[in-house]
């Protein structure tokens, strides 16, 4: 019981120092949630009044245009501050990928090679026991030493038929041989291969780790500067809206927006409490050497179980259609699926799980999060509008909105990019495809 409260205790601590660091990102480091790149920025005021005059809308028009280029080539830099940390992670994953493969590959020929020696070995030996039921060698001699002109024959097509019985021995005798021998050389090959393996998944783990810490170190600059470019977008539609004589909507849009960041930076607050409180729980049991039901309890909050469904898995988003397959046709390496739905959509965890990783990725996949599940998978969300609503390292539950459907990256239209893959040790294993598991 002791060393399930010790568990409890080191995952608390985990979430927690994961929490904490969130939170003083936004609360001890308010410069670091400021746009880095300072503008001198319109307000809904100024577009109001512009909007009531055409030759001021018109220069407004082009001063926030120009305000929006300059925002985005912002934006773009601090997406990228992780870049060299993300290709290096990405370099680390292919090795790790063709190890795993060269392992598999080795692993599946030894097998080959044992079951094909085997297979020999038997053969070999039902051709010894049939020459023994037959009379063997003791019986042959019986007849030689008792034959006439009437046994001459028999004896002769018997000692045929052993001599044929006994090459096919020899045959199958050497080639069970070198099956094994075969199969012990590939085997060793695959305990190198193994061993090569090991190296490179620790070296894609400190990747991991580099790349999830130069994300979580931009996180907050992103988000405060694409902030600042929705209220831009947002003031130039406004502008050009000549249906309505008033920004009313646009702020209310932009309101909307906002609140919905907020409920999400208060739901990473409400679980930053309750890992502190897992926390407590786990060293009372700690320091009281049992307490079972405490540790049990602190662990039931920082991992509650997934939400009951048909086959465990939770829709990642809704009002899709599949609008490309896993592997398709002439793209295979189109690692997922994609479900075209409307920009702004949410996203949510198909399974509870711990985020690895919000980042921007600059091999295309745009606004993305990883989550590592406890029941040995991960899976993967790309193009999101904007950054990410949950952090690198925080759990998540199954259904919980993890960020929005949107279009960034190598993307031509409003669609989530879902992404499946056994990680169950550690390891790296190839992509598969979504639709085998979840029903979409």
């Amino acid at each position: 019981m002791a060393k399930k409260n010790s568990g409890a205790l080191r995952r608390a601590i985990g979430v927690l120092g994961s929490c904490v660091l969130a939170a003083g990102l936004l609360v001890g480091g308010q410069a670091a949630a400021t746009p880095a790149h300072a503008l001198d920025l319109p307000t809904w005021d100024d577009v109001q009044r512009a909007k009531q005059n055409e030759a001021s809308a018109s220069k407004k028009v082009t001063e926030i245009e120009g305000l929006l280029a300059a925002s985005e080539q912002e934006l773009d830099r601090l997406r990228n501050l992780a870049s060299v940390a993300m290709a290096e992670l990405n370099t680390a994953e292919e090795n790790l990928s063709r190890a795993t493969e060269k392992l598999q590959n080795l692993e599946r020929q030894a097998e080959e090679s044992r079951k094909e020696a085997e297979e020999a070995a038997d053969r070999a030996g039902v051709i010894v026991a049939q020459m023994y039921r037959s009379g063997g060698v003791d019986r042959s001699m019986e007849l030689f030493l008792d034959s006439d002109g009437s046994t001459t024959d028999a004896l002769l097509e018997r000692m045929a038929s052993m001599s044929k019985a006994t090459e096919r021995n020899t045959q199958l005798s050497e080639q069970a041989e070198q099956a094994a021998n075969t199969a012990d050389a590939l085997s060793q090959q695959a305990e190198s291969a193994r061993a090569e393996r090991e190296v490179l998944r620790q070296e894609y783990a400190a990747k991991q780790q580099a790349a999830a810490e130069a994300a979580a170190s931009q996180e907050e600059r992103v988000r405060a500067q694409e902030a600042q470019q929705r209220e831009l977008q947002l003031q130039l539609e406004a502008l050009k809206d000549e249906t309505t004589t008033t920004v009313t909507g646009y702020r209310e849009r932009l309101r909307i927006e906002e609140e919905q960041r907020i409920a999400a930076e208060r739901e990473r607050q409400r679980q930053a409490a309750e890992a502190a409180e897992a926390l407590r729980r786990a060293q009372e049991a700690a320091n009281s050497g049992g307490g079972g039901g405490g540790g049990g309890g602190g662990g039931g909050v920082i991992a509650p179980p997934p939400p009951a469904t048909s086959n465990g898995w939770v829709l990642p988003t809704s009002g899709y259609y599949v609008s490309e397959g896993f592997r398709s046709p002439g793209r295979w390496n189109h690692t997922g699926i994609d479900l075209a739905t409307a920009c702004w959509t949410p996203i949510v965890a198909a399974q509870a799980g711990t985020v690895t990783m919000a980042y921007w990725d600059p091999g295309g996949g745009g606004n993305m999060v990883n989550i590592n599940h406890p029941n040995g998978w991960q899976t993967r969300y790309a193009h999101m509008v904007q950054w990410a609503s949950v952090s690198g390292g925080q759990w998540v539950n199954a259904g919980q909105t993890i960020g929005f459907v949107g279009t960034t990256g190598a993307s031509t239209g409003c669609h989530l990019h879902f992404e499946m893959r056994p990680n169950q040790d550690g390891g790296w294993y190839d992509f598969v495809n979504p639709a085998f598991y979840i029903a979409f």
